[in-house]
């Protein structure tokens, strides 16, 4: 499910309401700026894009109103990185995590896949993670080792 993208911007103000909050201006940009995005954006780089709509916002409201997200779900909080990042696939999905440079990919999990017996049968999300480099950083560490064979 992909929660946050079945929201519009224009449902975005009733979704508020009915969870209890106020539709503010600093609330609709952080939604419509991460609403879209496949960059598992962190609390800096949204605060970067809202600014340039709502120039007063500090980072301090975005990484509330961002925490506030994933508290109702529609977002999801990738946490044990460097910087906290968000996601806005919240479906069973893995993340490829660069070691490098910090880079989140997204890769689908197959359909039907198995999880461990015995797990409890409520769980509210699953996510496999795998790290290493990317193919940019994996490119540039091969060039900088054959650099220092010369």
């Amino acid at each position: 499910m992909d929660k946050t993208r079945e929201i519009t911007v224009d449902e975005f103000p009733a979704f508020c309401r009915a969870h209890g909050l106020k539709c503010t201006a600093q609330r609709l940009a952080v939604f419509a700026a991460v609403r879209m995005s496949t960059e598992h954006p962190s609390v800096d780089a949204t605060w970067a894009a809202v600014r340039k709509q709502v120039p007063t916002i500090t980072r301090e409201s975005v990484y509330r109103i961002l925490n506030e997200f994933a508290a109702l779900g529609i977002l999801s909080r990738l946490d044990a990185l460097p910087a906290a990042r968000y996601d806005t696939w919240l479906g069973p999905h893995a993340h490829f995590v660069c070691e490098k440079c910090g880079k989140v990919i997204d890769y689908p999990l197959p359909d039907g896949m198995a999880l461990p017996k015995g797990m409890p049968a409520e769980r509210h999300h699953v996510e496999l993670r795998v790290s290493g480099l990317c193919d940019a950083c994996r490119g540039k560490s091969k060039l900088q080792t054959n650099q220092k064979r010369r």
